[in-house]
């Protein structure tokens, strides 16, 4: 019986089911909350994580590397529940 591989176009891989504009299945990066001014740098993240509710990131791996990514929808909701206590409209 013949390997196949993923990349050359046959794969037994499901296929993801998610709809791609289901904010529950994307996910921020740090580079990217600090692009956005959501953060200021590391020390501003923990201290936010720690005290402030800001949602913790979502590892797929318990290596140190491992990159971090935040549920856009958990951001959202973090940023919402900000600007209400500010009398901001949310």
């Amino acid at each position: 019986m013949p390997k196949t591989r993923a990349h050359t176009g046959d794969s037994s891989v499901p296929v993801n089911k998610h709809p791609d504009t289901d904010l529950e299945y994307e996910f921020y990066y740090y580079d990217d909350l600090v692009r956005m001014g959501i953060i200021r740098n590391r020390t501003d993240l923990h201290r936010k994580i720690k005290y402030e509710d800001f949602p913790r990131p979502e590892k797929s791996s318990d290596a140190m590397q491992a990159r971090a990514p935040y549920r856009k929808i958990k951001v959202h909701a973090y940023v919402d529940r900000r600007a209400a206590k500010c009398g901001g409209v949310a």
